[in-house]
């Protein structure tokens, strides 16, 4: 009858001994970003629990582990944890891992529920609703850095040898 050994007692000992185990130092680092991974995709993982995970490891480490997971399982985690983000939808990859490690740590609040579109008032048969004055045939930049890259022309190139 074979015994069961603790396999984070174990765990512990090569962590506390790394200078008795150097031919399985690539092996550990495998396993630990293998383990930390299904533990984060666990689908009973909250907010409380990441960041716990985040308070063992540490934000450098969770932030290597979340790198190094495919976009889809970020998005898919930040998704889980926090579903009412309004830039889940739209967001980069990136945006997703940052916003992940704020969640862990702390530094971000969950975010609120996106506010239900607005009701149209029904427009009067056969007539459409002037636009403003100012604003006509053309949408408001989003900011004014937008604004300036819209009306930038780029500087005439020189040729040479002709």
């Amino acid at each position: 009858m074979a015994l069961e050994i603790d396999g984070l007692a174990v765990l512990r000992a090569i962590a506390e001994a790394p200078e008795a185990f150097p031919a399985i130092r690539g092996d550990v680092t495998k396993a630990a970003h293998a383990l930390v991974s299904k533990q984060l995709k666990a689908r009973n993982l909250g907010v409380e629990g990441l960041g716990k995970v985040a308070g063992a490891l540490g934000s450098q480490a969770l932030a290597l582990i979340l790198d190094g997971l495919k976009d889809a399982e970020v998005r898919s985690l930040a998704g889980r944890l926090d579903k009412h983000h309004p830039d889940l939808e739209q967001g980069t990859p990136a945006a997703h891992r940052r916003h992940v490690l704020a969640l862990a740590t702390g530094t971000a609040p969950a975010g609120k529920p996106k506010p239900a579109p607005k009701a149209r008032a029904p427009r009067a048969a056969g007539r459409a609703a002037p636009a403003p004055a100012g604003d006509r045939g053309r949408a408001a930049p989003a900011d004014a850095l937008a604004s300036a890259a819209m009306s930038a022309k780029p500087p005439p190139r020189k040729r040479h040898g002709t």
